[in-house]
């Protein structure tokens, strides 16, 4: 068996914040030097400016995992996970008001427990279960089955009262619903997160989404409903959309109703079955006509691809199933297909839906790790 290389957090500590008076036996061996050399790269995005190279809150740690298992895919698993760790405790000691947003509000980050997590607006954190339903109900909230529900406003924050928000946390793997106060029902999908007022406001009502979620709000003219995203608002009256801010754009599918998208000096406005997209990089808005379940399957508990890439269907699998997925060739990723099936199925059945169509593909299951390899 492969020796274990072990970390002196000492010595690496010394390391990390440059002290210069390191002896000859305090050098760094190989993994603290992989450790040191990840950690700087995570110190380097963080601190950088520009917002095209910054390090985002919503998917760099993972696409920082991601990358750095494919590099390193020769080494032992559980090597790879002792260093992606230890390089994490560099926020901790650099970082740790950036790691604390990144731990709340990053679905990314995989948080103590791996179920659906509610954090008070006085910093308590709770699991969605029975157990917790005397709490829950304190909060004007119960559960119905493993859905949120609050009891309907009767009361809203005044004009210049300061507003009390919760944080609903959707780990991997995991799926929920929430009816807010208002009567606007929220299906929150995995590795997501929703933040929001309890009550709201009495002009308008607005929440915060970091991932996936599919809204269908009640209608209220006097009171629109503004979901904030990255660097884009989405403002309705009463509407179903679902909108999306994994990887480097945000779309935003309309099912019914009318909505307006507003990002900087651009906006637009969205009909049933449309998309809209807004790209970070260049901080545009486009639309377009679009397959409406592409972007609202998983809300009805379907994976549905329709001549979708490998790589996007691995990406989203990857979050629903709370999985890990590493190609052997590039080139994989790019092969089309299309899968509809129950998200109840089994991930196997899926995979082999997609290895049948094709003789070009197939995959390697070990545990929560799938390599995907040219068959």
């Amino acid at each position: 068996m492969e020796q274990e290389e072990k970390i002196n957090w000492d010595k690496l500590l010394k390391h990390l914040e440059g002290k210069n008076d390191l002896h000859q036996d305090e050098e760094l061996n190989q993994e603290e030097l992989e450790v040191l050399l990840l950690a700087e790269e995570i110190n380097m995005r963080i601190k950088e400016e520009d917002p095209r190279h910054k390090f985002p809150v919503q998917e760099g740690w993972e696409e920082l995992k991601q990358r750095y298992q494919e590099k390193n895919a020769a080494v032992k698993q559980w090597k790879l996970s002792r260093i992606l760790t230890a390089a994490a405790i560099f926020l901790l000691i650099q970082a740790p008001v950036w790691w604390l947003v990144l731990r709340q509000g990053d679905p990314s980050v995989a948080p103590v427990s791996d179920q659906v997590q509610l954090t008070l607006a006085n910093g308590q954190t709770v699991e969605l279960d029975p157990g917790k339903a005397e709490l829950l109900k304190t909060e004007g909230a119960a559960l119905n089955g493993t859905n949120l529900v609050y009891k309907p406003e009767t009361a809203l924050a005044a004009k210049g009262q300061e507003l009390h928000t919760n944080v609903l946390f959707v780990p991997k793997g995991k799926y929920t619903r929430m009816e807010m106060s208002d009567g606007t029902t929220v299906w929150l999908n995995a590795g997501s997160s929703l933040s929001y007022p309890v009550p709201f406001a009495a002009g308008k009502r607005e929440v915060t989404l970091e991932g996936e979620a599919y809204f269908e709000v009640k209608h209220n003219a006097a009171r629109p409903f503004i979901v904030h995203l990255k660097a884009m608002d989405v403002k309705v009256l009463g509407t179903a959309f679902s909108v999306s801010t994994f990887g480097n754009q945000v779309n935003t599918a309309l099912d019914h109703g009318k909505i307006s998208l507003q990002a900087g000096n651009h906006s637009l406005i969205l009909l049933p079955g449309e998309l809209g997209v807004y790209h970070q990089e260049s901080g545009s808005l486009t639309k377009s006509e679009t397959d409406l379940r592409l972007y609202t399957a998983w809300k009805d508990q379907d994976v549905y691809f329709n001549d979708n890439t490998l790589d996007e269907i691995t990406t989203r699998l990857a979050r629903e199933y709370n999985v890990s997925f590493i190609f052997e060739q590039e080139s994989l990723k790019k092969l089309h297909f299309t899968v509809d099936m129950p998200k109840q199925a089994d991930l196997n059945k899926i995979l082999n839906n997609i290895r049948f169509s094709s003789d070009q593909v197939d995959f390697v299951n070990n545990g929560n790790v799938i390599k995907v390899k040219q068959r």
